[in-house]
Parts: C-alpha cells; sequence; structure tokens
C-alpha cells in the first residue's frame, strides 16, 4: 500500500494524477499524526476546531493529536501549540480551522513540517464567487503542489475513516463497514452519517470535499474503486472538474462495485445555489444522468432514498432474481394500498398459486384476511405463524423478494405491554423468525415499520430498527421508500447484465 512509501518528492506525478495508482492516497485516510490549526475552547465558529480535536479522540487515534492556537496552552487535556513549526516530530495531516486571512501563513508552517495533506475547515475562497477568494485558493493550491501536499476543500469537514481512527464529528461509530460517502457538502456527509448508522449501515471512508480545488471526485472515485475496505460506492456531487476523467472514473468504479449517485443542482435555483456552495459548475442535468445509465450506476433523488439504497446493497445477500414481491401485513386498506405502491414503483404483487393459498388458509382465518398477495394477516406479531406465512409465501415460484410490514405492530406492542409482556423479547422472536425464513427461502426480505408520531409507538419503533440492523434486514419507514429501492435495485442488476457485467 502506498502508505509507506515517500510521496513528498516535488513534481511526483501521484500528486497530481493518481489514476495510475489510484491506492496511492491511502495515506490520507490513515495519518500517523494530526494538528489542528484555529482549536479553541470557545463556543460559536472558533470552537469548531475543538469538535475535530474531540471527534478524533473519540475514535481512539493512535498517532500525534496536536492542537494548535497561540492563546491557550492545553485544549481537551491536549498540549497546545503556539504554531506548527513548534510541533516536535512529524506531522501528517492539518485541519485548518482559521480565519481566511492566516491561511496564507500556516501553508507555509505546513510546507516547513513537510506536511503531506491539508484538510481545510475554513472557507472564503472560490465559493464566495470574489476574485480575492478565487486568487487565495489558486495560491493555496499552487504553493501545495509545489512542496507535495495534497488539499482537501477547502470549505469542507474532510475525513471519516474508522480504520485510520479519525473523524469530522464526535459520536463517529468506531466500527468500519463496508460503503464509502463522497460528498461536496459537509453537512450531507454528516447527515448521512447520522441517519444511516441507527440502521446498520457501517462505513469504510467518508470524504468532504468542498470546492475540490486539488483533490476532486474523479481521485476519490478512483481510489474507492481499488479500496479493498469499500464494497458500495455513494456520492452527492454538485459538478465535477473534469468531465472526461469523471466518466472513466466512474465508468471504473461502477464497473467494479455498485454506485449509487445523488446529484445536487438539478434545478435552476440548485444551481444557482451549488455556485455559491462549492463554486461548482452544476452543468446539463440530461446529460449527466445519461453518463450515469451509461456506466450502469444508480441514480437517487434526495438522502432518503440514498439511505434506502445503501440497506438494500448492504443487507441483501444478493439482488432480487425479480420484480415479483410477496407482500405480508394486516388490514384490508393496507392490501390495496400496498398493491398500488408496489406496482407504482416498477415491481409486481402477483397472485399466490391455488396451492399457496391453500397451505396459508390451514391457519389463517377467513374473516377480515387474504391470502392472495398481499397477504393480509394478524400474524405479524405472532413468530411461528408469521414463520410459517412468510415460508409458505416465498415458496411460490412466482415471488422474487418478501416485504415483511409491521406498520399496526405498535399497537399489539402496546396491548401485550399492558399484558406484562417483555415487547421487545417478542420483536426479537419475530426478527428470529424472519431469519429462519431468509435462511430457508433463500429468497430477500425487507421489513416497513411505520410509526406514527407517539412517544409509545417510536420507541417500539425503534427498538424494530435495532434488531433488524442487528441481523441485517433492510428497514424502511413506508411500503413506498421501500418498494422504489427494491425496483431501484432490480434494475441496477439488469443494468449490469445489458453490460456484460
Amino acid at each position: 500500500m502506498a502508505k509507506g512509501k515517500d510521496m513528498r518528492k516535488e513534481g511526483d506525478k501521484r500528486f497530481t494524477d493518481s489514476e495510475d495508482d489510484p491506492l496511492a492516497l491511502d495515506y490520507i485516510f490513515h495519518p500517523r499524526s494530526v494538528a489542528v490549526v484555529g482549536a479553541s475552547p470557545q463556543l460559536g465558529f472558533a470552537g469548531v476546531g475543538t469538535s475535530f480535536l474531540f471527534a478524533i479522540q473519540s475514535m481512539g487515534f493512535e498517532g500525534g493529536l496536536y492542537p494548535v492556537n497561540p492563546k491557550h496552552q492545553q485544549i481537551l487535556g491536549l498540549k497546545c501549540y503556539a504554531s506548527l513549526v513548534d510541533i516536535p516530530g512529524p506531522v501528517d495531516h492539518v485541519i485548518f480551522s482559521v480565519p481566511v486571512k492566516a491561511v496564507l501563513d500556516v501553508v507555509e508552517d505546513c510546507v516547513a513540517k513537510k506536511v503531506r495533506s491539508m484538510q481545510f475547515f475554513t472557507a472564503g475562497f472560490s465559493e464566495t464567487g470574489e476574485e480575492e477568494g478565487v486568487e487565495l485558493e489558486r495560491q493555496v493550491v499552487q504553493r501545495a503542489r509545489q512542496a507535495g501536499i495534497r488539499v482537501i476543500g477547502p470549505n469542507c469537514i474532510g475525513i471519516y475513516c474508522p480504520s485510520g481512527k479519525i473523524s469530522f464529528g464526535p459520536g463517529s461509530p468506531r466500527r468500519p463497514g463496508p460503503v464509502a460517502f463522497l460528498s461536496q457538502s459537509g453537512g450531507n456527509a454528516a447527515d448521512l452519517l447520522t441517519t444511516a448508522s441507527p440502521r446498520g449501515i457501517r462505513f469504510s471512508k467518508m470524504v468532504s470535499y468542498g470546492n475540490a480545488a486539488d483533490l476532486n471526485e474523479s481521485e476519490f472515485l478512483e481510489y474507492l474503486a481499488e479500496d479493498p475496505e469499500t464494497k458500495i460506492i455513494s456520492t452527492y456531487i454538485e459538478g465535477v472538474r473534469d468531465g472526461r476523467r469523471f466518466f472513466r472514473a466512474i465508468r471504473r468504479a461502477s464497473a467494479r462495485k455498485p454506485v449509487i449517485v445523488l446529484k445536487g443542482g438539478r434545478t435552476e435555483s440548485g444551481n444557482r445555489a451549488v455556485l455559491s456552495h462549492t463554486a461548482s459548475l452544476a452543468g446539463s442535468l440530461a446529460v449527466f444522468r445519461a453518463l450515469v445509465r451509461q456506466v450502469g450506476a444508480v441514480e437517487v433523488n434526495n438522502l432518503d432514498e440514498l439511505v434506502d439504497m445503501l440497506s438494500v446493497f448492504c443487507f441483501f445477500e444478493r439482488p432480487p432474481a425479480g420484480r415479483r414481491v410477496g407482500v405480508v401485513g394486516g388490514g384490508g386498506g393496507f392490501s390495496v394500498y400496498a398493491a398500488d405502491q408496489v406496482d407504482e414503483a416498477g415491481l409486481k404483487a402477483p397472485a399466490l398459486s391455488r396451492r399457496v393459498q391453500d397451505e396459508l388458509r390451514r391457519f389463517t382465518p377467513v374473516a377480515g384476511t387474504s391470502v392472495r398477495n398481499p397477504v393480509d394477516t394478524m400474524a405479524i406479531l405472532e413468530p411461528a405463524k408469521l414463520a410459517d406465512t412468510l415460508r409458505i409465501v416465498a415458496s411460490d415460484e412466482a415471488v422474487d423478494v418478501l416485504l415483511a410490514h409491521a406498520g399496526f405492530g405498535w399497537g399489539p406492542g402496546r396491548v401485550a405491554s399492558a399484558m406484562g409482556l417483555d415487547v421487545d423479547k417478542l420483536i426479537a422472536a419475530v426478527i428470529d423468525a424472519l431469519v429462519r425464513v431468509r435462511e430457508a427461502a433463500k429468497k430477500p426480505i425487507a421489513v416497513v415499520m411505520h410509526a406514527p408520531p407517539l412517544r409509545e409507538a417510536m420507541e417500539y419503533s425503534l427498538s424494530v430498527q435495532e434488531h433488524c440492523a442487528r441481523q441485517r434486514f433492510p428497514l424502511f419507514p413506508n411500503l413506498s421508500r421501500a418498494a422504489k429501492a427494491i425496483a431501484k435495485m432490480v434494475t441496477w442488476q439488469e443494468m449490469r447484465e445489458d453490460l456484460g457485467r
């Protein structure tokens, strides 16, 4: 791996073009020492640097961790240095949290310390649209390249890498996973981490790269395509620096791993916002979407859809063999609604065979139920009956994937609680039943749990979520999102087959 190589020679091609050796970027995710310049115990913007320090401490970082601020002697129990050059020993990675007017002086200190990478939380560069900010960004990148230093940003929150024990936010999960996320937006990166983690999704790498003045989406895609820690790649992209290189990079990545793309700046208003956010040119949406389809990537429209797609890619052992869904839940209205949602997403809820319906009728009451598909049953909170129901539905050759809807489950759970039963154990038994069916049927199963905005219902839903995450079931808050995610995954598989992958 490139971690042990001397990467700092001026003119080394890998500092300006990583296509030949994408894993040369690995050292950025595994620094041996980190300095945060501008760290401060004060509240507000000045305290953001300390947030980076605390986040890295919380990850159990084992290298040198140095706050830098001439106004303080100690921060978070760490000795605070007046400047970078006062730090004894080498510094690999520097996080800038200083006023923009101090940037060039700190860059020169980085050059003197032979720093390997610089990350700029500091904003006020080309994203402002002002000539002064554009020129400052140019000077920073030019000086960094002369010294063989890579730049992340400016205007970003940088890197989260559990295996490197670094993060941009306190409370980040320390256990790594298979998903990488590239984002021009720091807020979207932090939001995805917060939203996806409770659903059991874990990350190999996250990069908020802001203005992409040096390191950009293409270089990171090239790296992730080869990264052994990454199995699934997700992105939030506002604009690209080099269209040809981006096409090569995303095509290469998509040939090796699932790639999920959320495009920012899809509307006229969004395009204007992109210019003021990261100084990117959003470009033609039609061209971008055509490119995504051509390389076999998956496009999503918002962060919710992104999390949903990550759920199915993480927890389905393989894509469904087709678009035919067997739906199990409760309520007549639910059955009609579920059938509509499944069809509108591009899936089908085919009628079950007579054999399957007869088997279900042996223990499913006639009154108030249906065994056609969707299957309307009250067995959702009776583990043994639920297992039998799902097993029988899964045995139908017309079913490719199962969708278990527990949206009404909090009500019976409330009754169970009033009767003195252990609701958490009941939920665990239901999920264990799903595990047995999945193992026997060899077909993917997704779970839907819709909770009304009541404290009791939300607590019940969180318990379901925890059990689903533990047993690797994708969980969705409603039928529509579940159906759309499954449909997109099937479409992705069909595209791969068309591309001969």
